[in-house]
């Protein structure tokens, strides 16, 4: 079966992936996803621009909610200067790819895997905060991309890293995804050495540092960061994040610590 999404034939990957030790814990995950809006143009890098024989494939699923209006310049800013440029003054920049997806009550693929010299800048014609926040939802679309363009790459002889860093200031909403499914799907990616998921809980509004924890272990992501929401934070975490992806992508398959 092929698709529009640049991952070519759909059912070669799912039995690549099931050969790799996936089972239906992720696999039905990818299944419900596979017709999301997330999924046409997943990918923007065809194998044949692929020089390396190393990637890191590196996903943002950053939260567009009403709640996150008023630190919108501030976090572009951030995720522009902070996250794309200095991994693109890195050693590493070669080797990674990047895709970002946005969400508030939808979600949205803001872009597909690009090398970083291809990657648009975060504006605010695309980062327009309003809705509620459909988190489960964003997290299964990321992971579904994920997962199969890993698969595709690995069939392709390419050794793949996988990182995946969320962000968002709030509980879920709005999603149609259940929680459940998409943490057992995680807890089987933990299992892989390749895949390294954290969490960016952001504090506005009073919210108590206990629940964006809790938050995180709804979908059982292992790593988490409490963070404010003003300029200096928000530069502080994308500068993280981007210096956690440069040492993934060197520090060959087994899973790195982000936040460390």
């Amino acid at each position: 079966m092929s698709n529009p999404t640049g991952l070519g034939n759909i059912d070669d990957l799912f039995q690549s992936a099931r050969s790799d030790g996936l089972t239906d814990d992720t696999m039905d995950l990818v299944v419900s996803n596979l017709n999301g809006p997330t999924m046409i143009a997943a990918v923007g890098v065809s194998l044949d621009e692929i020089a390396s024989n190393e990637v890191t494939l590196a996903m943002n699923i950053i939260d567009m909610s009403g709640s996150m209006s008023p630190y919108a310049a501030d976090l572009i800013r951030a995720y522009n200067d902070d996250y794309l440029a200095a991994m693109a003054g890195s050693t590493a920049a070669d080797d990674i790819l990047v895709s970002t997806i946005l969400f508030d009550d939808q979600v949205s693929l803001f872009h597909g895997y690009l090398n970083l010299p291809d990657v648009p800048p975060l504006t605010r014609k695309h980062y327009q905060p309003d809705g509620t926040t459909a988190l489960y939802d964003a997290v299964a679309a990321g992971l579904t991309n994920m997962v199969l363009y890993a698969q595709q790459l690995r069939q392709s002889g390419i050794m793949v890293r996988c990182l995946v860093i969320v962000y968002s200031d709030g509980d879920d909403n709005a999603s149609q995804q259940a929680s459940g499914s998409v943490r057992r799907a995680v807890q089987e990616l933990l299992k892989h050495e390749i895949y390294t998921l954290a969490y960016v809980g952001f504090r506005s509004g009073g919210i108590d540092e206990r629940i964006l924890r809790s938050l995180a272990d709804t979908i059982g992501f292992p790593e988490i960061l409490v963070a404010g929401l003003n300029h200096a934070e928000l530069r502080r975490v994308f500068h993280m994040a981007s210096m956690s992806t440069v040492r993934v992508s060197q520090q060959g398959a087994a899973r790195q610590q982000i936040f460390a």
